[in-house]
């Protein structure tokens, strides 16, 4: 009833301002003469007329066009408000694992926010990881995140390498304090390690994201402490460069297949070790433990991904040691090098006319083949 009241108005008030119109084209009363000079040549002078009826026509569809546009829009926002609050909720819940999973590109604007949002929130659950030999010299300094809490317990993940051959573990934070860690235990062939902390205190703890779903050219951030405390939590951003990297990580001249890194361009150094490599959802993807350092070569660390990480982590917190890694978990006797006496003492036949290959002595209990039936 108000827009149609608006509108009575708004009709009256054209039919004033027409007559207004139709009004101004008649000669003003002064009171100073016209003269009027006529030449001699006949001019006409004619009054222009005013179409009223046209005139309020389109007065009138300007008024009815602002009053559809007031009306459409208010709908609108009820509609959203109610009908279609639940469907944005999903809508934005669409968006962000599009963004945490690489199938949505964001603006420059929108990326920068996330990274500031990531250091801001998930990357303070980065700390330091301090090992003491036994006299209680420092050792070496790493990286490591929080990646669960239970009750007052704090889990930290971070590289075996850090922690290896220790005498005592110590957390340290952003101000400055720290904590005594134990080690709960370690897989040598991945280099990962578990360190758990007790804590009344809150502290940020991170989250493990798919590797599996990482594709080449995701942006990447990389949280550590580089060269040690002085630069404690620095940010380095890149993109994975690749993935499925494999390395000879024991010297044999043979690449080992066990862990298949995520190559990313982040600036990492000395320190780094152990620290996370997050996505812009926030996720640890990664836990960061080579750099290839050359004058020849920049910009090539490599991480291990998470999927291997937090397969590990949870068989340490279950066991005590990881039971990723790989083994046939057999004894073998090689034929052709092994002495004979060997075989007789061990009560060992076999036939004459073998004389290569290998003889399964024994089944490592629990081990992968352990229960196998040929």
């Amino acid at each position: 009833m108000k827009k149609i009241a608006v509108l009575l108005i708004f009709v009256l008030a054209t039919l004033f301002l027409a007559g207004c119109t139709f009004l101004s084209w008649m000669p003003a009363s002064t009171n100073t003469p016209t003269y009027m000079t006529i030449s001699r040549t006949t001019t006409v002078t004619t009054i222009p007329t005013v179409d009223l009826d046209r005139l309020i026509d389109d007065i009138y569809a300007k008024i009815m066009a602002d009053l559809y546009d007031d009306i459409r829009d208010e709908v609108i926002e009820q509609l959203a408000d109610q009908q279609f609050a639940l469907m944005y909720a999903d809508l934005l819940d669409d968006i962000l694992t599009g963004i945490a999973e690489g199938d949505i590109t964001l603006a420059p604007q929108s990326v920068l926010e996330a990274m500031i949002g990531v250091v801001e929130t998930q990357a303070q659950a980065v700390v330091g990881v301090s090992n003491y030999d036994s006299g209680g010299t420092l050792d070496s300094i790493g990286s490591g995140v929080i990646y669960r809490k239970t009750g007052n317990n704090y889990y930290v993940v971070t590289n075996h390498h850090v922690i290896e051959d220790n005498a005592s573990i110590r957390i340290r934070f952003s101000d400055g304090s720290t904590l005594p860690g134990t080690v709960l235990g370690s897989d040598t062939t991945a280099d990962i390690a578990v360190v758990r902390f007790v804590s009344e205190d809150t502290y940020q703890v991170a989250s493990f994201g798919d590797s599996s779903e990482v594709k080449q050219g995701t942006i990447i951030l990389a949280v550590g402490h580089p060269k040690g405390y002085e630069f404690y939590n620095s940010v380095t951003f890149g993109i994975v460069s690749g993935v499925k990297r494999y390395f000879d990580t024991d010297g044999d001249g043979i690449r080992d297949m066990f862990v298949g890194y995520l190559q990313h361009d982040a600036a990492i150094n000395s320190g780094n070790s152990g620290g996370p490599l997050f996505n812009l959802a926030g996720e640890v993807i990664g836990i960061n433990v080579i750099k290839i350092a050359s004058t020849e070569i920049e910009g090539m660390g490599f991480a291990i991904p998470s999927a291997l990480v937090s397969a590990i982590c949870e068989d340490i917190e279950v066991y005590g040691v990881s039971r990723q890694i790989p083994a046939l978990g057999i004894e073998l006797f090689d034929i052709a090098t092994t002495p004979s006496s060997t075989f007789i003492q061990e009560g060992i036949t076999t036939p004459s006319h073998i004389t290569a290959g290998f003889y399964v002595r024994n089944v490592v209990v629990g081990s992968t083949v352990d229960g196998f039936v040929l």
